[in-house]
């Protein structure tokens, strides 16, 4: 099992070192600035209070529209899971997941429900098809974005509960002028055509007392079926050369849900006596018969389904966004200001048809061996493919008056209601209805019968709500003087609901649908808070802030969220901060309320392959039913965060960033996955409850271990981790008689991620498999006239498997782009992403497990035209 040795670490630190070491070699100079020159108080990701200085006590990093485009991104969601800060990857959209269109932000790797996504300093609301826990990022409209703040630093006294890990604050276009008009599309290579089209117009008009901001954005990107890449097609191989395929252990994307029949004690299992039927019916690459000795046991035999042959892995997404932001003075000192934004996303995913058991299959069934009434795995081929169409739809609506008080020395004021609405709807089109099918046994109606098909299709539909009102208050002032200046303060109050619903088709809810699992469930709460926030400039270089709130929830109570940060101003190029940070996050809704869900997880059965005498390193990985539940008695989990840090102007328009983070979390919220449940179980540091659970095939007649048939998860606190790493970021621009060029370096290195269980047993999983341990992005810039290069890679470093000393590769993606600026008539902007069309990294086994880290989008070609009036 890898471990973070001392020469791993200071191996790291090299490196670290010498990023720094690269830049710190140019000549030093101080940056000199304009005297009497007044600067302008600006809102900083992080504070309420408006302040002059770029670089503040707290590490934000911004992405301004341009680099988005540069660096070859789509959408929103790609810009922020292809940051060096998004450490281990983010879900994106996904076929065969209940949250198929959704995408969000992990920072640190510390879970996307501990990253709180803000628009415009305001917080934007959990999806409900993620239980309200995380933001969807694809509700967000790419055109009406102007930059992107991401703070890597504790924020839960600014802004509240889930900003243990940080805060994404996505910055909308304001005070608009003019209109703009932008079309491109895109075609993946691996997939040809137009796999990807957008159109957007931006719009602004200025009046004397305010402005009117009007943006429409459309976006729409193809899906990709595991057929149309060899590393996720279905495939058998020999890998021990015997002349025998073994079922898993020598097939991807087979499923053992085809025709096979377990024995009546489940001591061993066969293929249906007609699966050579079926092979020569749907194709030997559909159906086949496959061994089973090292899966199920000696003399064991399945009739698989190639599943992958089938199923989509990247579902679709097509999605209009309306945009309108606007401010009017209403009075002397008063503002009023307000935004809209309506999106609807729908989404197409496509499974394989229905895979579910086939309870009590009759013992005269010619399908069945055994001649007593048995279980099957079944695939329902007849009823056809089981394709998801998902619709979300997102309202967002915020007004509110804000202003300045003359008679308090200008103090600033803001009030505002924020109202959010959320539907979305999955539709599944079809499964299996057991009802249909014991009407079709008990009637004699032939299975494969129009007639007996059409009973057996079942349309399933989960309905997700949520709602979200919010009122906010708030009064910045300064008061008190201090040797460095005059104390700013901020003080304010807010109160907002959320309710939760999700909805399961009635068939669903009473698990008479075969292939899907659900309940309906719900919960509501609201919050109170209010909060406190001070710079305290206590000599002209050295600035101290002092920021807490106080939340109280409804179904937990309350908690107190402290923070104190110091910047110093060592030298006019150079400022050194500090900052220590304790956060808390309330348990989701999903997470107290949701329904028991099902799905068909992957994991490796290493108990019954150690009793079988099967080494833990060739245990293969298969699916097992897994039913995941909630848990009403959770408690919120609480963290400490601490981040040092410096900022050196080293030159004129070169900088450079080095800060050093330590977040640990305790108590944590967490979903046991099916291996670690398989694994707890088996070892006793898992106790088995109505939760937790492993269902497992009776012992053999000599006492060997049954396989596991059923894996009940959910949630539980108690488990810890800590997060240590160093970020390092370069930032050059250089005029030349040639050409003007930029250079953008971003670096993330965990140092270690301890995590430590229930039991006390901790391990260090950087590095390991998904926990890469270094990412970086890095981006250059060349421009001469009208003509501007531009160079992105963005690297991933190799892992190891955990469990095993199998080394994965890293993983470097190129991407280029071209862009001529033909003033009056517009702008073309031509661009290659992954240039050298790498594949996704894949486990030791050749399979592509980790869709969060690395896409498989391959080799894309992109055009786009932009004009403004």
């Amino acid at each position: 099992m890898h471990k973070n040795s001392l020469l791993a670490k200071s191996v790291r630190f090299a490196l670290i070192s010498g990023v720094t070491a690269a830049t710190l070699s140019v000549p030093f100079t101080f940056a000199a600035e304009e005297d009497g020159a007044k600067v302008e108080r600006i809102e900083v990701t992080g504070s309420r209070i408006k302040r002059s200085d770029l670089e503040g006590a707290s590490p934000v990093t911004s992405i301004t529209t341009e680099d988005m485009k540069v660096e070859g991104n789509f959408t929103v969601a790609d810009a922020l899971r292809n940051s060096n800060l998004n450490s281990f990857g983010s879900f994106s959209e996904r076929s065969g997941s209940s949250a198929q269109s959704q995408a969000t932000i992990d920072l640190r790797g510390a879970g996307s429900s501990r990253t709180l996504v803000l628009i415009d300093g305001k917080r934007f609301p959990g999806s409900p098809t993620l239980g309200g826990s995380s933001a969807n990022l694809n509700a967000i409209p790419m055109a009406a974005v102007e930059r992107i703040d991401i703070l890597t630093d504790g924020a839960s006294s600014t802004y509240g509960s889930d900003a243990i890990a940080g805060v994404v604050n996505i910055i909308m276009k304001k005070n608009y002028q003019g209109v703009e008009f932008n079309a491109g599309g895109g075609s993946r290579e691996a997939d040809g055509g137009l796999t990807s089209k957008e159109f957007s117009v931006v719009s602004g008009y200025q009046m004397d007392k305010g402005n009117i901001t009007f943006s429409f954005d459309h976006q729409d990107r193809k899906g990709i079926s595991d057929g149309d890449r060899p590393y996720t097609a279905a495939s058998m191989f020999d890998a021990n050369g015997d002349g025998i395929i073994q079922a898993y252990t020598e097939t991807i994307g087979w499923s053992i849900y085809g025709a096979t029949v377990a024995s009546p004690d489940f001591s061993e299992a066969q293929a249906s006596p007609l699966c050579d039927d079926l092979a020569a019916q749907y194709g030997s690459n559909v159906f086949q018969k496959v061994a089973a000795d090292d899966d199920w046991g000696p003399g064991s035999t399945y009739c698989m389904y190639a599943f992958a042959n089938v199923s989509y892995n990247k579902a679709s997404t097509d999605r209009n966004t309306v945009y309108v932001d606007a401010n009017y003075e209403v009075a002397q000192d008063v503002e009023w200001f307000g935004r809209a934004m309506v999106t609807a996303n729908s989404s197409f995913g496509r499974y394989a048809p229905p895979a579910a058991a086939w309870n009590k299959m009759a013992a005269d069934n010619p399908n069945n061996p055994y001649g007593q009434v048995t279980t099957g795995y079944w695939r329902w081929v007849g009823i056809g493919t089981r394709d998801g169409n998902v619709t979300d739809y997102n309202q967002d609506y915020l007004t509110g008056l804000r202003g300045t008080l003359p008679s308090l020395n200008d103090a600033s004021w803001e009030v505002y209601y924020h109202y959010n609405k959320a539907d979305n709807k999955s539709v599944g089109e079809y499964y299996l209805s057991y009802a249909g099918l014991a009407y079709n046994q008990a009637n004699g109606i032939d299975l494969g019968s129009e007639e007996g098909i059409a009973n057996m299709k079942a349309t399933t539909l989960t309905q997700d709500s949520s709602y979200f009102n919010q009122w906010f208050a708030g009064i910045g002032f300064d008061a008190f003087e201090l040797p460095g200046g005059t104390v700013a303060h901020y003080v304010g109050a807010e109160y907002f609901e959320q309710e939760f619903a999700s909805v399961y088709d009635a068939q669903s809810e009473a698990d008479l649908i075969g292939g899907s699992a659900g309940n309906s469930a719900g919960g509501s709460r609201d919050v109170k808070a209010v909060f406190y926030e001070a710079v305290l400039p206590v000599v002209d270089s050295v600035e101290v802030n002092l920021a807490a709130r106080y939340d109280d929830y409804s179904d937990f109570g309350g908690e107190l969220s402290p923070k104190a940060s110091v910047r110093w101003q060592a030298l006019d190029s150079l400022v050194v901060r500090a900052s220590y940070s304790e956060a808390f996050r309330a348990p989701s809704l999903d997470q107290l309320y949701a329904a028991t869900s099902f799905s068909a997880e992957s994991a490796r059965d290493i108990p019954y392959c150690r009793d079988q005498g099967i080494a833990e390193a060739d245990c293969p990985s298969k699916q097992i039913d897994t039913y995941y539940s909630a848990n009403k008695n959770l408690q919120p989990e609480t963290s400490d965060y601490i981040n040092l840090g410096v900022a050196w102007d080293i030159v004129e328009n070169v900088g450079l960033t080095v800060d050093y983070f330590d977040l640990t979390v305790e108590n944590v919220i967490s979903s046991r996955s099916t291996q670690s449940v398989l694994k707890g179980i088996a070892d006793g540091t898992i106790t088995a409850d109505d939760t937790f659970y492993v269902v497992r095939a009776p012992n053999g007649a000599d006492g060997s271990l049954g396989k596991a048939l059923e894996v009940g998860t959910g949630y539980a606190n108690g488990d810890k981790f800590e997060i240590e790493g160093i970020d390092v970021g370069l930032n050059a621009n250089f005029e030349t008689s040639i050409g003007d060029f930029g250079v953008n370096w971003m670096n993330s290195f965990i140092l270690s991620y301890v995590t430590e269980d229930t039991a006390g047993v901790s391990e260090d999983i950087a590095g390991w498999a998904g926990s890469p341990d270094y990412k970086s992005v890095f981006t250059t810039t060349y421009s001469f006239g009208d003509n501007t290069l531009a160079w992105n890679m963005n690297y991933t470093s190799s892992t190891y498997e955990s469990g095993t000393t199998g080394h994965l590769d890293s993983w470097l993606i190129h991407n280029i782009s071209y862009s001529y600026d033909a003033g009056n008539f517009g702008k073309i902007m031509l661009g290659i992403n992954n240039l050298t069309d790498e594949d996704p990294v894949l486990s030791s086994a050749g399979v592509y497990e980790n869709a969060d880290l690395y896409n498989n989008y391959g080799r894309e070609y992109r055009a786009s035209y932009t004009i403004k009036f």
